[in-house]
């Protein structure tokens, strides 16, 4: 360390700050090299550790840092040379403003007050210097050896008329009021304010007195001076000045010369809450009842009872849907009095004041909050009360702390016999579990029942709900329970619409002809569906109609005329986005019940599931544009838990969702293990890789928005497919040694091989149709075996062939499958392999993947293989995935996240680190 004679410090004022830097032989020096030596005593900033430095080697202080500075360290630490001219100048103004402090020369300037402004006399001479006035402005403030005048002298100029009383001072009583000098009349000014005698009287009384100091004696006040007592008379323009004085501070309170005695509510109020603690600045004392300090600890809350609807005696409670329309009475208590809905609407409409008088205790009631009440009353008369509403507030003042109660505009109370229903509605385990229905061909699981007698639960009251089991839990065969239970008690009037992916119609045919042969099923889908007379005659004829999502928007104007008995979504994920034709004409579909089945109500943004309950019960969430204000924008940019907890607790009654690790599901599956395959890029592969990063980057540099967000999904999408194989990028058509030029493939190879060996089977996920296509050919041709692969393209019949092979064949051991296609829905637990050979960057739908082959029916150890190309976007993005994945079982995130990273960021993950290139 550099000793310190050698160093000079030096100082400058750069509004705000003080800028410090020290030399050596008339060279700046580094401020490590001096900053432990010049601020060894200076605690506010650690001792020199939190400190705001620049490329220069300066140091910037605040005025109050710097005047700590020169006063902390000891004298005798360092000499007169050791300050640079500016630095001596300052440290000497710092110590002959602190010795007049301690002296008490150091006084307010009256004429800065005047002028909005804080100053200060040193010497009678008004200081000039800014930062030493900021300094002092500090010091007084925040010392702990401040002294008594600073409270007064630093009030908070947050009232134009304590600050308009002020200024008709003269300095000499300015001085008094603030404390800095004494006030020499014997007495001060004291208000009694008085409550009215009779709860029916409106009028306070308001009286001033004269208190004696230090006696106590109080002489009532008539305005009379002539009535003092003679020693007091020499300061009767004492009384005069301090009534000018309230009058500035409080207009309402002038009477001719004298001052008001009797106020109305409204006037009591303001001088109980307000006014009071303004004349406690001016040194005027007030005298409140004794009530006031506990009134505020008071909370009004107001009640809706809910009653059921008039019905038979113990006929079942029921509410027909989210949007029906409850009876209710209004009640309100304050404290420990309860007022009925009369003497509540009486309080409303009479009261002009906050404070309200009821059974003789004094109450406050915030006006804007009983301007509110007042509003939902009239609104919710007029419109009425529905369930949805009732709901939501009885849902959200469930643990809800006191602070959340401004939000709620009112407490739900149900009645009796409501009670009960609402509590198995919030309780999924109170609702009653009822054994299969007894025309099911199979046995349900315990969950599986609970799952069937929810379902059922909720159709009593017209309320949809989504069964969001994991995949592999037996949502098709609950779904089929509670079908059989609706048709057994009658309740199947017209058919059951059940709407599906092209991919699963032939499973759900088998399923429900396998558990509910009673069941008549009809198909609507292909060129030879029905229409017209004939479509409806199916409606009236059969229990069941399965359709797909494609069919159901086609022909939307062929099934929107009928009421569905029920409408069963599977994979109900596919009406997440809400803007789509698909999407829009599903959730105007007519079903006297609706429910949705998807493993992932959210895939990757909380507005998917918004789409899904507005299709099971519409209006629950509110309008797409408030769900997203309210939930969307605070949970997804703010990462906000309580509106997370909030929605939860919402979408809970109506949404049942069992993993396999649930203990009540003891599923006892095989274990599942999981292995990362890293695998290092060709040199040919990194070669496009790094190319493709440059020559996006170039243009990423001059492009902003939506322009910029293309160019960076089009290069990641770009870099996936270079990361998989060189010849899925270039499209090749004959593409040559495909295990030679990419070390994924090759290793996907081995690891097909010794599956094979061991002759179990396995499914390989890609998301692209080439890559699909290229490992169909190269694993036939290699293992002189076919080898099956599902997408999107074929036709249901083929996609049906293709499943019954791989389960029920000995001859297809390897299914490669489009991870979009083959991705939800089917059964496959003959693999006990799971390849996934490029990544979806979202563990939702991989699991979903996965669960093709780990659900019920698999009886083998599964594990899963996930290709990873080392150095790449594909090894970092795991990482984060892994390092975030609470977050990410939240609110599940795309790929479409990475485009909102900054540059720096993206360069960060996009970059290719060459150590992991193969050589």
């Amino acid at each position: 360390m550099i000793d310190v004679n050698e160093l000079v410090l030096h100082t400058e004022y750069n509004p705000p700050h003080i800028v410090l830097w020290a030399e050596r032989n008339g060279s700046v020096i580094h401020v490590n090299d001096w900053k432990p030596l010049f601020f060894a005593w200076h605690e506010s900033s650690f001792y020199g550790t939190f400190l705001q430095t620049d490329s220069a080697q300066r140091i910037y202080l605040m005025p109050d840092e710097a005047w700590e500075l020169f006063l902390s360290y000891p004298a005798h630490y360092f000499q007169d040379d050791n300050l640079g001219p500016d630095a001596s100048e300052m440290a000497g103004k710092v110590r002959h403003a602190q010795r007049a402090i301690m002296q008490g020369t150091l006084r307010p300037d009256f004429s800065a007050w005047k002028a909005g402004q804080y100053g200060w006399l040193l010497d009678d001479e008004p200081i000039t210097i800014p930062w030493i006035n900021a300094a002092l402005n500090e010091v007084m403030k925040y010392s702990e050896e401040k002294p008594d005048f600073a409270s007064r002298y630093f009030l908070e100029r947050n009232s134009a008329g304590l600050e308009r009383a002020y200024s008709t001072l003269t300095e000499e009583r300015w001085l008094q009021k603030i404390g800095w000098s004494e006030d020499p009349a014997p007495f001060q000014l004291q208000f009694v304010l008085e409550e009215p005698e009779e709860e029916q009287d409106k009028e306070w009384s308001l009286n001033l007195y004269l208190l004696e100091k230090g006696e106590g004696m109080r002489l009532a006040y008539s305005g009379n001076a002539t009535l003092l007592p003679e020693e007091w008379r020499e300061h009767r323009e004492k009384i005069t000045e301090e009534i000018q004085l309230i009058k500035e501070l409080i207009p309402w309170m002038k009477k001719g010369d004298g001052l008001k005695d009797k106020l109305s509510e409204k006037e009591a109020y303001d001088f109980l809450s307000v006014r009071s603690e303004q004349l406690r600045h001016l040194g005027i004392d007030s005298v409140l009842p004794s009530w006031w300090h506990t009134v505020k600890q008071y909370q009004p809350k107001v009640k809706a009872r809910i009653k059921a609807t008039s019905q038979a005696a113990g006929a079942p409670v029921s509410f027909v849907g989210i949007n029906a329309l409850m009876q209710f009475d209004w009640r309100m208590s304050l404290g420990g009095a309860d007022l009925s809905e009369e003497e509540f609407r009486s309080l409303m409409s009479n009261s002009q004041s906050p404070l309200v008088r009821i059974q003789g205790d004094w109450y406050q009631v915030d006006q804007e909050w009983m301007k509110r009440v007042r509003q939902l009353m009239k609104e919710v008369d007029k419109n009425g009360l529905q369930l949805k509403e009732a709901l939501e507030q009885h849902l959200l003042s469930q643990g809800a702390d006191k602070d959340d109660e401004s939000e709620l505009p009112y407490a739900v109370e149900w009645d009796e016999s409501l009670s009960g229903v609402i509590g198995q509605l919030t309780e999924t385990s109170e609702i009653p579990v009822l054994a299969a229905a007894e025309k099911l061909n199979g046995e349900l699981r315990e969950y599986q029942k609970m799952g069937s007698s929810w379902m059922y639960f909720l159709r009593r009251f017209g309320l949809g709900g989504c069964l969001a089991d994991d995949m592999g839990l037996g949502k098709t065969v609950q779904t089929i329970d509670y079908l059989l239970k609706v048709k057994s008690d009658g309740h199947l009037s017209s058919a059951a619409l059940l709407i599906c992916p092209t991919s699963v119609i032939g499973n759900w045919q088998k399923e429900l002809e396998h558990f509910a042969p009673d069941l008549k099923v009809a198909l609507h889908y292909s060129g030879t569906r029905k229409k017209g007379p004939e479509f409806a005659e199916m409606v009236r004829k059969y229990d069941v109609i399965i359709t797909s999502y494609t069919t159901a928007q086609l022909d939307e104007p062929e099934l929107l005329p009928y009421e569905f008995s029920a409408i069963i979504l599977d994979e109900a994920q596919n009406i997440k986005n809400s803007y789509t034709k698909q999407s829009r004409s599903i959730r105007r579909l007519r079903g006297q019940h609706k429910i949705a089945l998807t493993g992932t109500p959210v895939e990757n943004r909380l507005l998917e599931l918004w789409a899904i309950f507005d299709f099971l019960n519409p209006g629950y969430l509110g309008s797409e544009i408030s769900f997203q204000r309210r939930f969307v924008q605070p949970v997804e940019r703010g990462n906000d838990q309580e509106k997370l907890i909030q929605l939860r607790r919402l979408v809970q009654p109506f949404l049942l969702r069992r993993t396999k690790k649930d203990p009540a599901v003891q599923l006892n599956l095989p274990e599942k293990q999981e292995i990362n395959e890293y695998c290092p890029l060709s040199s040919e592969q990194a070669s496009l890789y790094e190319r493709t990063v440059q020559e996006t980057f170039e243009q990423i540099e001059k492009a902003v928005g939506m322009k910029r967000r293309g160019l960076l999904l089009a290069m990641i999408g770009k870099l996936k497919q270079i990361c998989d194989h060189p010849a899925l990028y270039g499209k090749e058509i004959r593409p040559g040694k495909l295990e030679e030029r990419s070390v994924k493939f090759a290793k996907m190879a081995e690891l097909v091989e010794q599956i094979l060996e061991k002759e179990e089977k396995c499914l390989i996920f890609t998301q692209f149709i080439y890559m699909g296509e290229a490992i169909k050919h190269y694993l036939e041709k290699k293992h002189g075996k076919p080898v099956l692969f599902l997408h999107g393209s074929l036709p249901k019949k083929k996609r049906d062939e293709m499943i019954e092979k791989f389960q029920e064949g000995d001859e297809e051991s390897i299914f490669v499958l489009s991870l979009k296609a083959g991705g939800t829905g089917l059964n496959l637990t003959e693999a006990n392999h799971v390849i996934h050979y490029d990544r979806w960057w979202n563990p939702a739908v991989e699991n979903q993947a996965t669960d093709r082959a780990h659900r019920i029916g698999q009886n083998k150890f599964v594990t899963v293989h996930k290709m990873i190309t080392l150095g790449t976007l594909e090894e970092k993005i795991d990482q984060m995935l892994e390092s975030k994945k609470e977050l990410s079982e939240k609110v599940i995130q795309s790929e479409n996240w990475i485009t909102e990273l900054s540059t720096e960021e993206l360069k960060d993950i996009l970059t290719l680190r060459n150590e992991w290139v193969e050589a």
